[in-house]
């Protein structure tokens, strides 16, 4: 079975140790990976924060099983949000890569969101990883069912004002999950993210868990030039 159809299947749902290898790796920039605005686009199933006509956008490809992933959405990116996205310098872009199955049908339940309400549910997500993440891999993970990793996922789904019924079909719903299907593809494809975080700034590959001040090294300089 290939990684894309061990992702696809829930029997391929993902061990604690595969999680620590593909989440968090040194940030790098990757060269020939995309140098200047005609390297990406914004695509009409984009969720997006931010003014149009920023001169920097940045993609985000996130695992919602990646515990850096959780830590850049937590403390890093309410910074760049304050200091670039309010500010109209910064879009930010967030897609998904999901390392595992469980992430799978977390983005896939998301994707029910749009706007703001997207966002505040992914935050809500990452804010409390460890609390439906524990239950989930408290026996490694071996004896994992769909069901269970809905369970887990419902009640943040109620939180979102979703009822049970409908946070169920989010997470079975197959364009949902085609579109989150097709980010993961695209990531490694078109920009050579294979872990995550992985960042596109203006069409440049950025790789790892960069902190506040990196982001700012390769923002200003962008800002500056427009």
């Amino acid at each position: 079975m290939t990684r894309y159809a061990s992702l696809k299947a829930l029997a391929g749902i993902a061990t604690v140790s595969f999680l620590l290898a593909a989440c968090g790796e040194e940030p790098s920039l990757l060269a020939g990976a995309g140098d200047g605005t005609a390297n990406f686009e914004i695509k009409e199933n984009d969720r997006v924060q931010g003014s149009a006509e920023a001169p920097v956008t940045i993609i985000e490809y996130a695992s919602m099983t990646c515990a850096h992933c959780a830590a850049f959405a937590t403390t890093v990116l309410p910074e760049i949000k304050r200091d670039y996205v309010e500010t109209g310098k910064v879009r930010f872009v967030f897609r998904e890569f999901p390392l595992d199955g469980v992430a799978r049908i977390a983005s896939a339940l998301a994707r029910c969101q749009t706007g703001d309400n997207y966002f505040a549910f992914i935050d809500l997500i990452f804010e409390n990883q460890h609390n439906w993440l524990d239950g989930l891999f408290a026996t490694g993970g071996q004896d994992m069912t769909q069901e269970k990793v809905e369970e887990s996922l419902i009640e943040y789904a109620r939180i979102s004002g979703m009822g049970r019924d409908q946070a169920i079909a989010c997470m079975r719903d197959t364009e949902n999950l085609a579109e989150v299907d097709a980010n993961w593809e695209e990531a490694q494809n078109r920009y050579n993210i294979h872990s995550t975080p992985g960042f596109v700034v203006n069409g440049t590959t950025h790789t790892g868990a960069l902190p506040y001040e990196a982001f700012k090294e390769i923002i200003d300089p962008l800002v500056e030039g427009n």
